[in-house]
């Protein structure tokens, strides 16, 4: 998809600003049909290794797949790469020793899991990879190569560890131990794609054009400097200032999109299985509720609702099921950060933003020259700038925007695109740069200071969760 929406809370009410970028792929359970890199191809990170012949489908040796097999031995692999609205999947068949050769697209966390075809629904399960906290694997080079040895199971938790130490493990991909352990922090939120059968039709999501399931995190941030909200007027020339500034947690919505040749529904139930939540629009729920008091949260092509959990409920973990019209939606693994992790985000990732006046001597209505940005990390105790491994990593390209609305005005917006690729820079202020929606070139020029209200800073990640940074009105025009 080349367009996509995003929403952000503002003085308590939801704001829908158009916004740039959003990726394809090219099959899969995404925002395409299908996989990115093949087993036969000769681009991208090698993956190779071997399950032992004892938990391999009988059927492979024998080649015979039109049959209900009693089997719950793995048939194949399936590796999925997720971001806000896409995700990515490739379907590797195992080779009948058990042994499996695949490349994956490098700069991105990869979850791979072994899975039997002729089962039904999250039953298709049979283990997930693991090594000490990776729950993915994170190629830093796509020329790069791993073999991972004789795979060992573990029943009882469902995981699958190389033969390979994770130390080695860490040197193959390219990447450093301190951003492995960043990664291993975070990824378990990719578990949530571990049923290769949402829908329960019996076929693979991957394998299907507009079986495009996506279960997306938003999680929003009211920034604070000496605990007071951090204003518009407070980044005219100036970044948050780092020694007071905390990033305060606001809420997180979980959100359900479909294709709308799926499903033309708009709306339907939500039923967290395994978790007690606190949700704006239902309350307080109780572990296996159906609610149908949801919020609707279509884009594009795309349908979808969910629900937006308050600053004192813990995020859900286990199942979460949609039912909608005669379909339903099972995710099955779905692990999340604990509301403790979100209150206090050490590890976390931010763009500090400041616009910069054309005259510095300037005290009102002034006009201006540029956007500057930075990525910073937070620690436990402080800020610090971020390493370029990590937000190449874990950022999703094109994703890191910021848009504002001129004077208030809801049909008048601006949005600019901050790199992901340098740690810090700055924009001119000038149209190439940015995304205009009822501003023209002129007024974009002409636009000062008191002019911008209501602004939104996000990005996503390469997990699936997409991060907003609340920044609020200054006295002035701004309507509400």
């Amino acid at each position: 998809m080349n367009g996509y929406f995003r929403y952000f809370c503002v003085f308590g009410v939801f704001i829908l600003l158009t916004a740039c970028g959003g990726s394809s792929s090219t099959s899969g359970s995404g925002s395409g049909s299908g996989s990115e890199g093949s087993s036969s191809s000769d681009s991208g990170f090698r993956v190779q290794g071997t399950l032992p012949t004892s938990l391999v489908s009988s059927s492979l040796s024998s080649g015979d797949f039109a049959t209900t097999e009693t089997s719950s031995n793995a048939t194949d692999i399936l590796a999925v790469s997720p971001t806000t609205g896409s995700v990515t999947c490739q379907k590797i068949t195992l080779e009948s020793d058990g042994t499996f050769d695949f490349r994956l697209t490098s700069k991105k966390p990869w979850f791979f899991y072994f899975f039997n075809r002729f089962g039904t629904g999250r039953g298709m399960f049979f283990g997930r990879f693991k090594s000490s906290t990776l729950d993915t694997l994170v190629p830093g080079s796509s020329t790069g190569s791993i073999n991972l040895g004789t795979l060992t199971f573990d029943e009882d938790d469902k995981t699958l560890t190389p033969e390979v130490d994770h130390e080695d493990l860490i040197e193959s991909l390219e990447i450093d131990s301190e951003t492995a352990d960043e990664i291993g922090d975070v990824d378990d939120m990719a578990r949530r794609y571990a049923n290769p059968d949402i829908d329960g039709d019996g076929q693979i999501d991957c394998d299907q054009s507009n079986r495009n399931f996506f279960l997306d995190f938003h999680v929003r941030f009211s920034m604070k400097s000496d605990g007071s909200d951090i204003e518009v007027n407070d980044i005219i020339d100036a970044y948050y200032p780092e020694a007071t500034t905390e990033p305060e947690y606001q809420s997180t919505g979980i959100y359900l999109a479909y294709s709308n040749s799926f499903s033309s529904e708009t709306t339907g139930n939500l039923k967290f299985v395994d978790s007690d939540v606190t949700t704006s629009e239902g309350g307080s729920l109780t572990a296996n509720t159906n609610t149908s008091d949801v919020t609707a949260n279509a884009f594009g092509d795309y349908l979808g609702y969910g629900a937006n959990l308050t600053s004192a409920s813990e995020l859900p973990t286990g199942e979460i099921v949609f039912t909608f019209g005669d379909k339903e939606l099972t995710f099955s693994d779905v692990q999340t950060p604990t509301l403790a992790s979100l209150t206090e985000p050490a590890g976390r990732l931010f763009p500090f933003v400041k616009f910069n006046k054309t005259d510095s001597e300037c005290t009102s209505d002034c006009t201006l020259a540029s956007i500057s940005y930075k990525w910073m990390k937070k620690t436990a105790s402080a800020w610090t700038e971020a390493t370029l491994e990590e937000i190449e990593i874990l950022v999703e390209d094109d994703t890191p925007y910021l848009s504002f609305r001129v004077d208030g005005d809801e049909s008048a917006t601006v949005g600019f695109t901050l790199p992901h690729t340098s740690l810090s820079g700055t924009l001119d202020w000038d149209s190439d740069n940015a995304t205009l929606t009822g501003v023209t070139a002129g007024e974009l020029d002409a636009l000062t200071t008191d002019q911008i209200c209501h602004i939104g800073l996000s990005f996503d990640d390469k997990l699936g969760m997409r991060y907003f940074q609340n920044i609020l009105n200054s006295n002035g025009d701004c309507e509400s």
